[in-house]
């Protein structure tokens, strides 16, 4: 169905059903919301917190609230759905009960006082992170963290939430080999074991069954099997409260109206206990933005809407901010609810302000019946919430990473589980680090490697010369080079540089010619093999001529010490300037180039006739004469005149619209010029500029013209001789790109 015929079905529906079904759509939503916001307050005040989980489910309401309300208002398009996050929540978790154990000689109150404050703290630092990302509109720098550190960091996330679920319905902390023995025991068995079951059945529910209909179905079945079966054997609310089946009592001072009492004594706060949980904040951050992005991303396909992410960071930030102020804890969108309210309801914003305000309901007046939830109920959510993102990080990704990629995710798991999250994370990172430098190493750094014979200067040469650079072509080594060039890469090229030094089968090397054109940096490994190549430019007696060079990493190349004037190395402004500086020296070499006067174009033609035909054939050419700096042709004109180029040297530049010249061609003696506006009739595609005072013939049209009426035979010859002067020049075109395509 495309977005026209949803929108005309939509309006089609009267407003008041769609009113009632956003209603009931929130309400639902709303559910969900407190169900999943209690979890996530079981999991951090448990253990010794647990006295005070009352105020730790005030924390998680007030952030489902005032989160999600900011959210459902101004989100792009109105369809996210904000709540307390599971997915740092056994962050808090680890948090919590680390500040708490620094607490031992503490009152519970003051306890609870630093609890608090490092939770309203990371909420407030997360609001502010979130907040720059998305003003600077830096949220896409998020998308570089390998995935495999990704896939590590859920799956460890899968197994904090397990351990937590477990922690809640049994009240057992797992920090130790004596609690997980306690766990199988035969009077503790039946207060997680059955939990573990449920989530073990949602999630078998869940591949059948949308995700956002088994959820719910299967935690509000659960919940009505375990009181029928607590009733059916004699239990009654006051029985399973004592005996630890229920989450509460919740009075309504712990949970409502005590937080703001709690605030106004932070000011007596252990900050250094703060202080010491820095890493553990970073993580948080961390994981709040690459969630989100995550999180849109994925509702964007649900939904068919683009949705702009640095406006939903923007606006996640301010919300963890105002969260913060309020007393409440780290919350932003989420997937899972978003899904199950695309289910529900085509209204955009309404399902998600009713569900807020739902949320806000329960803070203020819903204590009592919060206590009444069955810990067995919320703890089989955390386990399934951990199941499900282990699947998907551990289980899922099976086949589809390559496996040095893949086993960085059990990796990161074990680390977590034996050792702790943050050295977890800080491990698959590094690892993740090392596999990219063995992976960038193997990259070929060199774009291509040609000879002299391969690759010429855009420099059009007379046919002598052109003969002679091609004799001597293998006596030039050319390399381009791209990407960074770190101590991996920079081997490669040292010794395929060594390599054709040392080649006694062909001719010896005289230039090795590196464009740096295409080099994003260089680290100090690279510049010292660099070096080292001089050295061995030194001892062969070769020259490295070094193009494309920016002044930022001539100064990288040169850190080490060395001397931009030294023997045997030269700088070239680009690729083209440094093969025209090979090439002359071959030619001064060998008595060609500017030294030596060869036969022109001109009379290479006129060799065809006799002394007598010859004198006739040149009547139809004018003589021209031209200082240096004069400009033959200009782009844009209209075609014209044809140039044989018999003394000097001209410039060829193509001009942008912005008006900059790049030279693509620079000509001398025995060329022409200006043969395809004059073939085409099409506007000059190139500018023509001398270079020093020369001489040319000039071929007009009219002339041309004449010449085929009164002695074709002449026009002949010229049509012939400067078709096999093309025909040649895209021969060695045609050559180069063969061997540039291998």
């Amino acid at each position: 169905m495309t977005k026209q015929s949803a929108a005309s079905d939509q309006n089609a529906i009267p407003k008041h059903t769609r009113w009632l079904s956003g209603a009931i759509a929130g309400l639902t939503i709303g559910a969900a919301a407190i169900l999943t916001s209690v979890s996530v307050a079981a999991l951090i005040f448990s253990g010794e917190l647990a006295t005070h989980l009352g105020y730790g489910v005030s924390m998680a309401l007030t952030t489902a609230t005032i989160v999600g309300l900011i959210v459902a208002l101004t989100s792009s398009g109105g369809l996210a759905i904000a709540i307390p996050q599971d997915r740092v929540a056994p962050i808090f978790a680890i948090m919590a009960a680390a500040v708490a154990a620094t607490q031992a000689d503490s009152t519970p109150e003051q306890t609870l006082i630093n609890v608090v404050l490092i939770i309203v703290v990371t909420t407030l630092v997360t609001g502010a992170f979130l907040l720059i990302l998305g003003l600077t509109r830096a949220g896409g720098l998020m998308r570089f963290l390998p995935y495999s550190v990704v896939g590590g960091f859920l799956a460890g996330t899968g197994w904090l939430l397990i351990v937590g679920g477990l922690g809640v319905m049994t009240g057992i902390d797992l920090g130790s080999i004596a609690a997980v023995i306690q766990m199988a025991a035969t009077d503790v068995l039946p207060y997680w074991l059955p939990g573990v079951m449920l989530a073990v059945l949602i999630a078998g529910a869940s591949r059948y069954f949308s995700y956002s209909v088994a959820l719910p179905l299967m935690l509000f079945t659960g919940a009505g099997v375990f009181f029928l079966v607590a009733f059916a054997n004699g239990e009654n609310l006051a029985s399973l409260r004592e005996s630890g089946w229920l989450l509460g009592p919740l009075s309504s001072q712990d949970s409502g109206t005590a937080m703001l009492g709690v605030l106004t004594l932070l000011g007596g706060a252990d900050w250094s206990a703060m202080l010491s949980q820095w890493s553990n904040i970073g993580t948080i951050l961390v994981i709040s933005a690459l969630s989100i992005l995550l999180t849109v991303s994925a509702t964007e396909v649900l939904s068919g809407h683009d949705i702009d992410v640095n406006h939903e960071l923007r606006v996640a930030g301010f919300a963890n901010l105002t969260a913060g102020l309020s007393g409440g804890m780290v919350g932003f969108h989420s997937l899972s609810i978003a899904g199950l309210r695309l289910k529900l309801s085509s209204q955009q914003r309404m399902p998600g302000i009713i569900a807020a305000l739902a949320c806000g309901a329960a803070l203020l007046f819903g204590s009592e019946a919060i206590g009444y939830l069955p810990r067995i109920l919320l703890g089989a959510l955390l386990v399934f919430l951990g199941l499900s993102f282990i699947k998907k990080s551990l289980f899922d990704s099976w086949g589809t990473l390559p496996p040095q990629e893949y086993a960085v995710i059990p990796l990161i798991l074990a680390v977590i589980v034996t050792v702790g999250f943050v050295e977890g994370v800080l491990t698959g990172l590094l690892v993740a680090l090392v596999l990219f430098v063995l992976n960038y190493s193997r990259t070929e750094v060199v774009r291509f490697n040609l000879s002299g014979a391969d690759i010429h200067s855009t420099v059009e040469r007379n046919l002598d010369d052109e003969r002679l650079l091609r004799q001597h072509g293998a006596e030039t080594f050319v390399l381009k080079l791209r990407g960074y060039l770190f101590f991996g890469t920079a081997a490669q090229l040292s010794q395929q540089i060594r390599t054709r030094a040392e080649r006694t089968d062909i001719p010896a090397l005289r230039f090795a010619v590196i464009d740096f054109a295409h080099v994003s940096g260089i680290d100090s490994s690279a510049s010292y093999a660099f070096r080292r190549m001089h050295q061995v430019a030194l001892r062969k007696g070769f020259d490295l001529v070094l193009s494309g060079l920016t002044p930022q990493l001539k100064e990288q190349l040169l850190a080490n010490g060395q001397d931009a004037s030294e023997e045997h190395i030269h700088y070239l402004v680009d690729l083209d300037h440094g093969l025209e500086w090979c090439e002359e020296r071959v030619l001064n070499a060998l008595g060609g180039g500017r030294s030596r006067v060869s036969q022109t174009l001109f009379q290479r033609v006129a060799s065809h006739f006799n002394d007598v035909t010859a004198a006739e054939f040149e009547t139809y050419f004018s003589v021209i004469d031209f200082p240096a700096g004069q400009e033959l042709i200009r782009q844009g004109d209209p075609g014209g005149d044809l140039y044989f180029l018999e003394q000097g040297e001209v410039s060829v530049y193509v001009r942008s619209k912005g008006g900059q010249a790049a030279r693509i061609r620079r000509t001398g003696s025995g060329t022409i010029i200006g043969e395809l506006g004059f073939y085409l009739g099409t506007p000059r595609s190139a500018s023509v500029t001398t270079d020093c005072p020369g001489k040319a013939y000039c071929l007009t049209a009219a002339s041309l013209q004449q010449m085929e009426r009164e002695r074709p035979e002449f026009a002949a010859v010229l049509h012939r001789f400067i078709a096999k002067l093309l025909a040649d020049r895209l021969l060695s075109n045609t050559h180069t790109l063969e061997i540039l395509l291998e």
